[in-house]
């Protein structure tokens, strides 16, 4: 929100003594007093404004007589506005918290009535503080912290400082989730920030994801086998223990993606759990000797740091699956969570009677996560030794579908094979187990490939009942919503995978690119913000930045990013795809259908020829050529069609009466 910054920049006054609210209310005075500061940011303004002007003002317009109409039943008042916000003061930071709560509340039901070209979403971000009233408006350390707080909180939500948090947390029945200290800009001491959310009203502080007090972290077991080639085992016990704890529905258990990192970390028991907003950590360690096995676990509550359950077990290398078990018992006991009689059949199921198989699949695992082609060419083979080990082994053909799959997603492998190895796959293991969670998502995924979109839903939505906190499939499940334009139901479900993975670069940039389809390209900044502190070194973050100047329309530093991606990898078609589509807008029309023959020259067998040149042809402005090549990516059964739909700047090519046929002839509409 510029417009705030810039007005606020010079509004910043320091020294005022905190504690001193005698000065008379005269607000032309010059005086201080105490207040609780409101700001308020309507997301994607800008984006809205620049794409339709007349609906922006109309949606402004709605959104002042809205703010205006809750504030005149508390005891607040508007300072002013500044473009799209609103500055107001509360004499009580529970006033000001009460009227946010009921503005994001009016907002919400305003919606649910409206279509989604016509929605507001506000974020709203207060502090309480010393202020200074002069000539009907205010200054001083409360307005300038309040300004930069409303940046931190999601839409449809509000972010509150530590200081409001203090007074209200035991007076507003909402979930407040701690977002660890913040350096915010022209700030001097980094401050706690607490997000209020509106999904629940209950007392028990249930968010998104589920409740924080059931949010578990499994931390890499440590290996200290006398053979370090053995780490595999810890790491695979890891993925096997998070695996069993997301089937026990009272849980909210983080990913694997997230967890890895903290794998021999020397960070503290708090740092971990406020990075993870997770409020128990399972740690503990794995000897492996010949046959023998002796696991030490352990349950810790991150805000007293103590040790709430532990245990150790010395197990033949055979009895591995009962110590996994009991874990998963023992946690949810400890935690209060009920495990109910089907979840309690899966927990105590012994996947397999071959130890040799278990072994191969762990390490298949352990191989997989690292994601290059090499490791998961070595997890294919760790997979086909599971599997010939014993034939039965749901979870090895599940495995094996899952290299398969990502040698199609990362182009190491043509994709109609890939996708032909990965069904097969897929379906012996749900031969063996019909209600495995893993293999019902890859299922579904491969629906979308195949443009069963209705199938690929209820596949999704099967796995979720089965495992709420499989992020993969919450991820998977909102780009297969985003391709049927329910983006409100796609960054629902990407920001539940969001919480339960919270560290994962992957999903970070499907959050960014959520927004970016949806025309909220200030939450799209934000979300910048988020991948470069997760990976501050990961290609995604240049190609965050590109993306974002390109739904900008801000060409030069769009191609500044995308000649330095090209630069790391100069043989991905999408970059040849987007610079063209910039040579086509910006009048290289040489340039771009000199990129067009390079594209036609692409491998068919990638399924991204089509659907790359379609997109540098919009640029061209040839319609016919891009409606020409659009056919062809459905002929080859091209994924990222649905993509045409959502994109801000494919207008054009969605305005033109053939896109209608397009989504017909994919089953999207």
């Amino acid at each position: 929100m510029g417009p705030v910054s810039a007005v606020l920049g010079g509004a910043q006054h320091q020294g005022f003594n905190l504690n001193d609210n005698s000065g008379p209310t005269n607000l032309s005075g010059g005086q201080r007093r105490l207040a609780a500061i409101v700001f308020t940011d309507m997301v994607g303004y800008s984006a809205i404004a620049q794409r339709d002007e007349p609906l922006a003002l109309k949606l402004l317009d709605t959104q002042n007589e809205l703010v205006r109409s809750v504030l005149k039943n508390h005891q607040g008042r508007e300072v002013k506005t500044i473009g799209d916000a609103f500055l107001l003061e509360f004499e009580s930071a529970l006033d000001a918290v009460l009227c946010s709560l009921e503005i994001q509340n009016a907002v919400s039901e305003r919606n649910q009535r409206s279509p989604d070209t016509e929605r507001i979403l506000l974020r709203i971000g207060i502090h309480a503080g010393d202020v200074i009233h002069r000539d009907g408006d205010v200054f001083g350390d409360a307005v300038n912290i309040a300004s930069r707080v409303v940046s931190y909180s999601e839409a449809g939500s509000i972010c509150v400082s530590e200081q409001v948090y203090y007074q209200i947390r035991n007076k507003v029945q909402y979930a407040m989730t701690r977002i660890p200290e913040q350096s915010l800009k022209n700030v001097e001491e980094k401050i706690d920030l607490y997000q209020i959310g509106l999904q629940s009203k209950e007392p028990s502080g249930t968010t998104v994801a589920g409740d924080r007090r059931r949010r578990i972290a499994v931390l890499p077991f440590a290996n200290i086998s006398p053979d370090p080639n053995d780490g595999y085992f810890a790491d695979g016990l890891t993925d096997e223990l998070i695996s069993t704890l997301s089937g026990v529905h009272g849980l909210r258990v983080i990913a694997r993606t997230s967890v890895a990192r903290y794998k021999e970390t020397d960070r503290s028991v708090p740092q971990i759990g406020n990075e993870l907003q997770a409020a128990f950590l399972l740690e503990g360690s794995v000897r492996k000797a010949g046959n023998k096995v002796r696991v030490n676990a352990q349950l810790v509550d991150v805000e007293s740091q103590e040790d709430i359950w532990s245990n150790h077990y010395d197990r033949e290398l055979d009895d591995v699956f009962s110590i996994q078990n009991d874990i998963a018992r023992r946690v949810s006991d400890s935690l209060q969570v009920t495990i109910h009689e089907r979840e309690q059949a899966r927990v105590g199921r012994k996947e397999t009677q071959n130890s040799a198989a278990y072994i191969a699949y762990l390490k298949g695992r352990t191989f997989l996560h690292e994601g290059t082609e090499k490791a998961v060419m070595a997890a294919k083979r760790q997979f086909e030794a599971a599997i010939q080990e014993d034939p039965r082994y749901a979870k090895a053909h599940s495995g094996l579908a899952d290299c398969y799959m990502l040698l199609s997603d990362y182009l190491f492998a043509p994709v109609p094979n890939a996708l032909a190895d990965a069904r097969a796959s897929i379906e012996r293991a749900l031969s063996l187990d019909p209600d495995l969670p893993e293999a019902l998502a890859s299922q579904a995924n491969l629906c979308v490939y195949d443009y069963k979109f209705a199938e690929a839903e209820m596949g999704f939505r099967r796995a979720i009942a089965l495992n709420p906190s499989y992020a993969s499939a919450h991820h998977w499940y909102s780009i297969c919503l985003a391709q049927f334009g329910r983006y409100d139901d796609a960054w629902r479900e990407v920001t539940i995978a969001q919480e339960l993975d919270p560290l994962s670069s992957a999903i970070a940039i499907s959050v960014f690119y959520r927004a970016i389809m949806s025309g909220r390209l200030d939450e799209a900044q934000r979300r910048i913000r988020k991948l470069e502190e997760i990976d501050p070194a990961s290609p995604l973050v240049l190609e965050a930045r590109m993306a974002y100047s390109f739904a900008r329309k801000e060409w030069g530093d769009a191609l500044v990013n995308l000649r330095k991606m090209i630069e790391a990898d100069p043989s991905d078609p999408f970059l040849e795809m987007d610079l063209g589509y910039i040579y086509g807008v910006t009048g290289k029309k040489q340039e771009a259908l000199e990129l067009t023959e390079k594209l036609k020259k692409v491998d068919e067998g990638l399924r991204i020829k089509g659907q790359a040149l379609a997109f540098v042809y919009a640029g061209l402005g040839d319609l016919d050529e891009s409606f020409r090549w659009l056919d062809f990516a459905i002929e080859k059964r091209e994924i990222f069609v649905g993509w045409f739909r959502g994109y801000p700047l494919l207008e054009n090519v969605k305005r033109d009466p053939r896109f209608a046929d397009v989504l017909r002839r994919t089953h999207l509409n």
